[in-house]
């Protein structure tokens, strides 16, 4: 607490007691600063209150609006036939499409709650990958935090053509700070502890045109494991050479004259962990 000691102040005949006026001056500086923070929302960080990067807020966008976003190599196109509705059709570089859908409800004036799904297909081939998800938002369009739960699918098909299985749980948390209408901070992260993969993605976002466009400029640091293969185990030595194991004890003489049998099967493994981290940009847009 700021302290003045007292004194008062005669000029024209009129007496000022110091320490009383400065509290009063400092009182209501501080009332109207919070009353502007509150009633200075900007139109930009309302109108893109719906996503970071690529996870959503639990937000949605005004009604009969068309919403352009583009993520590195996925470009979707967002369309809000009502005020909680959402929905929208998307490709991650034109080799697969995907649909994705939501609806969102105010639960106090500074919660929103969300729920959705991203369902999709690979261009060509077989298989087919989802993700369901359900967020929640804390705090306004100019401020906010949001923590969310999902569960990521990819069909036996698509695993097997692409090597890719992301099944299992997917956490997803993110915060936006604005700053003035025209610039904000963000962060958005993401972990899924079946892969024992966590990302994280800062950035900077940058307001244009009448506050219908912004870019986000930021990086993406992730840590991943994966599995090294050491060797494989020794079944056997196969000396009739049909593919049967005959003996366990490696027969003497030339080497030509058996076959050894591993078991390609059970490899031995040891699970790594990696890192990396590369620039990431993305822009939305209003039509």
């Amino acid at each position: 607490m700021l302290g003045f000691k007292p004194f008062t102040l005669r000029t024209f005949g009129v007496g000022l007691n110091t320490s009383s006026t400065m509290k009063k001056l400092i009182l209501l500086f501080a009332f109207s600063a919070t009353v502007a923070g509150y009633a200075q929302e900007s139109t930009a960080s309302s109108l893109h209150a719906s996503r970071y990067i690529f996870s959503p807020t639990a937000f949605s966008l005004p009604k009969d609006s068309i919403y352009l976003n583009w993520v590195g190599p996925m470009l979707d196109v967002q369309y809000a036939p009502t005020e909680n509705i959402t929905m929208g059709i998307g490709t991650p570089l034109f080799t697969a499409i995907y649909f994705t859908g939501g609806y969102s409800i105010p639960v106090s004036e500074k919660v929103h709650a969300r729920v959705g799904g991203l369902f999709g297909a690979p261009i060509s081939g077989a298989g087919s990958f989802a993700l369901p998800y359900a967020v929640m938002t804390f705090g306004t369009p100019d401020q906010n935090a949001t923590i969310g739960v999902g569960y990521s699918y990819t069909s036996p098909a698509l695993s097997d053509n692409t090597g890719f299985d992301l099944n299992g749980v997917a956490l997803n948390g993110g915060a936006y700070k604005d700053f003035g209408g025209k610039t904000g901070l963000l962060v958005e992260g993401w972990y899924l502890p079946q892969q024992q993969t966590a990302l994280i993605m800062p950035a900077f976002r940058i307001y244009t045109k009448r506050d219908r466009r912004y870019w986000n400029i930021g990086f993406m640091a992730a840590t991943y494991t994966y599995d090294y293969v050491l060797d494989y185990p020794l079944l056997g030595y196969d000396t009739n050479w049909d593919g049967v194991v005959d003996t366990q004890v490696q027969p003497g003489g030339d080497p030509w004259n058996y076959n050894t049998i591993y078991d390609y099967d059970n490899p031995i493994v040891e699970t790594l962990r990696d890192f990396f981290r590369f620039p990431i940009f993305s822009y939305a847009m209003y039509f």
